[in-house]
């Protein structure tokens, strides 16, 4: 019988663009392009700037950094944050056009921030405060957009600060909204909250038609609409001037041009112009770096962007916007938590965002005027609901002092100052907690025994400074003599000089009493450690790499957490659809070599990934997995340069693992013609160990277990897989037990007659590997015989 012809396997080239989730792409783009408008105009109005500087500064943070930049969902532009720095400059510095040369050496010195590394500031701020900071900046939005539900739309800016410097508050923006209350921006705003809150409902998810509409598109169609027929009812009624979005119509293309300014480069002297771009540069740094650790924990896919890289993109948006004559641009989390929940998932919803605004202006500013701010804060609202949520708060709160006070802290602080200085406060209390963590959980030690000789195990921390000197030497002067002492270090991030001074000290004093000290440190400054002190025992060295096995653990699982916190809740909540049996000596993981999470795949492996109806552990995996876990495919994967298979070939001696290749052996034997026809033993050898993982799949087909499923009309697959370790490409053999044996029936079996062998029809169970013979009442006995190297059966008398 013919076996099946390997399927060719040519590498995929990956694609440059992620266009998998351009209709979420789409939605996020849309919907953040329209909020960012009116804030665009609002900030440049609010900071004293032309107001197509905004625009500008909106259009290069979504096509220049968000090209850029590897961050996945933030988008950049104007920010509120901002306008306190750009008003003093414009005051330092006299003139719009020297700030923009101001703009473009901010964006020069961040570039230089993102080749100095700088962007690991970002991880030092706790996670409970960028949550805090979160929260807070909902609350504002939430409170922010009450004047614009009531009708007053005079303070656009929405700047993250409910009392910012200039002395006015919410308080009185809520008392002047009420004396200046519009029931059709009322109305608008309902009907648009509504449409939101129903677009949340099941029935609308999955609608095949209403769940491919934006909800937040149908809300600016119906503000548009609404205001449209209050104006038909009487011309009083409809909303105008500031309740509109108010963007430039310029009429000709060389008024359009003229919105485009160049910096004054006469004043690249003047020390004024560094100290502004100095300030620049420093706050737009951290609001951007800032703002992505946080778009980073919206993000549903919890992917990590590069901080420096960062640096480096925002620099470059700065430096465009400057030459253009735009506004400072920094991450914006308001308008990225506005993509985010629309749908947005890729870096294409910034460049969306972009590439609308620029069309926006250039082809239909007048269609953008007639949107009521009445109907964008609607979506603004929603968004504030959703980074405030009380299950936030509540969550925070369960996880005890340590979490809940930072995070409570960061969000009063940032209502009652602006955005930088509540971060800052809330982060002053996180490291309050970091400290006092760092001295009560300094180490850890347990008593146990082996053998009868008593052993102390002491677990540093993660920081061990020279305040906890104090009490690692109390534990280590109260140990009795003849014990062994075991500190491992190897979690620890920081020892003071001191620690690691009095630990050595107390070796030289621990001999004396009998007292074996083992002190295992991390990676290269343990071997160090180890090589500048020869009176280490041989038993610390022995134990060095059994340790470091602990400390990979526990840095893989630090890592696992950073890119998804809810990692290990979600693998344990897995339900494999595939059974995997492999060799043993095949030393890549699936989840590697498959790109699947843990479990996804149930995994057994023997010696040559053999299925043998003899071997209990493989059969009971076979049927919990089958029959439990109800898996849809079993693979059978073998490996090029598969020991099991190369020991099979070479040698037969007695022993268990000769005695288990014995199937190996067989295989070659059978298709000895065909290996025997190949060139090099290296061909043999690659070829014997497809030949094998077919067999075995064969093999599987009889089990008891698959047997029963085909039964039973279960959806149960078998494939037959070889993995190239050098190459690390998987190939399907395409075996196709139904086919085959098909074949086998036909070509193969026989019943013996007085004038010989006479093939017969039929159907057979028996595995291709297995001569059988079955007699039946009255009848000539059966014989099966297996396929060889070609259609004739060799060897049948």
């Amino acid at each position: 019988m013919p076996f099946p012809k390997s399927m060719s396997t040519a590498s995929v080239k990956p694609r440059s663009r992620d266009f998998s989730y351009f209709k979420n792409d789409l939605q996020g783009g849309l919907v953040s392009f329209l909020v960012a408008v009116p804030l665009c105009l609002g900030i440049a109005l609010a900071s004293g700037a032309p107001l197509f500087a905004g625009i500008i500064a909106g259009i290069v943070g979504g096509l220049v950094v968000g090209a850029l930049s590897r961050s996945a969902v933030s988008i950049s532009g104007p920010e509120a944050g901002l306008i306190m720095v750009v008003l003093s400059g414009l005051e330092v510095l006299g003139s719009f056009k020297v700030l923009q040369l101001a703009i473009c050496v901010a964006g020069l010195l961040q570039l230089l921030l993102g080749l100095a590394r700088a962007g690991v500031i970002s991880n030092f701020f706790p996670s409970s405060v960028i949550k805090g900071m979160l929260a807070a900046i909902g609350l504002i939005l939430i409170l922010k957009q009450i004047p614009h539900v009531l009708g007053y739309d005079a303070d656009a800016v929405e700047s993250l600060a409910l009392f910012p410097w200039d002395g006015g508050d919410i308080g009185a923006l809520l008392t002047h909204a009420i004396r200046e209350f519009n029931p059709t921006a009322l109305v608008i705003a309902l009907a648009s909250l509504a449409v939101l809150l129903s677009w949340e409902r099941p029935f609308f998810k999955t609608n095949a038609v209403l769940a491919k509409i934006p909800a937040a598109l149908i809300v600016i169609v119906l503000g548009v609409g609404l205001n449209a027929v209050a104006y038909l009812l009487n011309p009083a009624y409809a909303l105008a001037g500031t309740h509109l979005v108010q963007l430039p119509v310029p009429r000709s293309a060389a008024e359009f041009a003229g919105l485009f300014t160049l910096p004054d480069f006469s004043q690249l002297l003047n020390p004024k112009v560094y100290t502004t771009a100095f300030a620049i540069a420093l706050v737009a740094s951290l609001e951007a770096l800032l703002a992505v650790e946080a778009t980073d924990e919206l993000d549903p896919l919890k992917r990590k962007t590069p901080t420096n890289r960062e640096l480096k993109a925002q620099g470059v948006g700065n430096l465009v916007s400057g030459l253009l004559g735009g506004l400072p641009l920094t991450s914006v989390i308001v308008r990225s938590s506005v993509s985010i929940n629309a749908g947005g998932r890729t870096k294409l919803a910034a460049l969306l965002h972009g590439t609308f605004l620029l069309l926006s202006v250039v082809l239909f500013p007048g269609l953008l005027n007639m949107v009521p701010w009445a109907a964008l804060a609607a979506i603004l609202l929603v968004t504030g609901y959703k980074l405030a949520r009380i299950s936030i708060f509540r969550q925070h709160f369960q996880a005890g002092l340590t979490e809940f006070l930072p995070f409570i802290v960061t969000i009063v602080a940032i209502l009652l100052t602006d955005l930088l200085i509540g971060i800052g406060i809330g982060a002053a209390v996180g490291l309050f907690f970091i400290l006092r963590e760092t001295y009560k959980n300094a180490h850890f030690f347990h008593r146990y025994s082996v053998q009868g000789q008593d052993h102390l195990r002491i677990s540093l921390g993660e920081h061990v400074s020279f305040l906890n000197k104090a009490s690692i030497m109390t534990v280590l002067k109260d140990i009795p003599a003849d014990t062994t002492v075991e500190i491992d270090g190897t979690n620890s991030a920081f020892i003071d000089r001191d620690v690691l001074s009095a630990i050595e000290n107390f070796r030289e004093t621990a001999r004396q009493r009998n007292i074996q000290l083992v002190f295992l440190r991390q990676g290269d400054e343990y071997a160090q450690n180890l090589a500048t002190q020869p009176h280490i025992s041989n038993k610390e060295a022995d134990f060095e790499a059994y340790y470091k096995l602990f400390q990979n653990n526990r840095n893989w699982v630090a890592e696992k957490l950073r890119r998804n916190p809810r990692f290990f809740e979600a693998a344990a909540q897995q339900t494999p659809k595939f059974l995997f049996i492999g060799c043993s000596d095949n030393h890549v993981s699936v989840s590697e070599m498959t790109g699947t999470a843990p479990g996804e795949v149930f995994v057994h492996r023997n010696v040559a990934n053999l299925v043998v109806s003899t071997d209990l552990n493989l059969m009971s995996v076979l049927q919990y997995a089958v029959q439990e876990l109800q898996i849809q495919h079993i693979i059978v994967c073998g490996h090029y340069g598969c020991r099991g298979v190369q020991q099979a070939m070479q040698s037969a001696d007695a022993g268990a693992v000769s005695s288990w290749l014995g199937s190996v052996r067989e295989v070659m034997h059978r298709h000895q013609h065909e290996l025997g026809a190949l060139e090099t033993e290296d061909e043999q050898y690659r070829r014997l160990v497809e030949l094998n993982v077919i067999e075995q799949v064969y093999n599987l087909h009889q089990t008891v277990a698959v047997q029963n499923a085909h039964g039973q009309g279960a959806a149960l697959h078998l494939h037959g897989w070889v993995y190239d370790i050098h190459g690390g490409i998987i190939r399907d053999l395409e075996v196709d037990v139904r086919r085959d044996f098909a074949e086998y029936d036909t070509i193969f079996r026989y019943q013996v007659a007085p004038d010989g062998l006479r093939k017969l029809p039929g159907t057979l169970y028996q595995a291709p590997s297995i001569y059988s013979l079955s007699t039946e009442s009255g009848s000539s006995p059966i014989l099966a015989i297996p396929p060889f190297d070609s259609h004739n059966p060799l060897g049948v008398p």
